[in-house]
């Protein structure tokens, strides 16, 4: 009691993950807090340079950050009394890829920071209950998708997969494992099942079942 899921084995390997795949030297479309400060400073009027860019480098991420739109919002009362600013980014909606879709037109979009994907995507998939000693609830892939992308920009869907595949409840429900098998309850995700998982695709069912026979086989062969 009173511990964060964050600080659990898995929300430090995810983070540790999240560093790996989507940090500073990543070269991705993703903000790190490093970068955030950065974005919040030149829009405080200051020159964003985080005290080690050259100037031809920081006048690039001034463009960048006038160029995209960022905006400050004031956030929640807890941030204000920290100090810290909210960054906001105008967004596109519409129908993705996917089926998921929000009205056309254009949205303010959070930004989200790598190092708070884990507890972004956690507070949006388990829903505590009210009811004390009653399990919490885990929202299928499809609302969790949802609830991220029409709150937060700069989360790839590939880091939300991800934690869906590293979930152990969800795990549970998908009645998936490397040997086709339902998982125990204290079972990993598979390393293998994870080398091979492409997470930029979505969760479906589907997709799981051609992932499973294609374990399968490699481990007939």
């Amino acid at each position: 009691r009173g511990s964060r899921p964050g600080d659990s084995e898995l929300g430090r390997q995810f983070r540790d993950w999240c560093l790996r795949t989507y940090g500073d030297s990543a070269k991705t479309k993703t903000v790190t807090r490093s970068k955030y400060q950065r974005i919040a400073e030149v829009l405080q009027g200051g020159s964003g340079s985080g005290g080690g860019s050259g100037g031809g480098e920081k006048g690039k991420f001034q463009f960048w950050v006038r160029s995209k739109g960022f905006r400050l919002g004031n956030g929640t009362r807890e941030a204000t009394k920290m100090g810290q600013v909210v960054v906001y980014v105008p967004v596109k909606t519409g129908t993705g890829a996917d089926g998921l879709s929000e009205p056309e037109g254009i949205s303010l979009k959070r930004v989200a920071v790598v190092e708070d994907f884990f507890d972004i995507i956690y507070s949006m998939h388990v829903e505590s209950s009210s009811e004390p000693g009653k399990a919490p609830k885990h929202a299928g892939q499809k609302k969790t998708y949802r609830a991220i992308a029409e709150t937060y920009a700069f989360l790839p869907r590939e880091a939300v997969t991800r934690f869906l595949m590293s979930c152990t409840e969800c795990q549970k429900r998908m009645h998936f494992n490397s040997n086709g098998l339902e998982p125990k309850e204290s079972e990993p995700p598979s390393s293998l099942v994870s080398g091979i998982i492409d997470y930029n695709m979505p969760l479906t069912s589907t997709y799981l079942k051609q992932m499973k026979l294609r374990v399968m086989n490699s481990q007939e062969q």
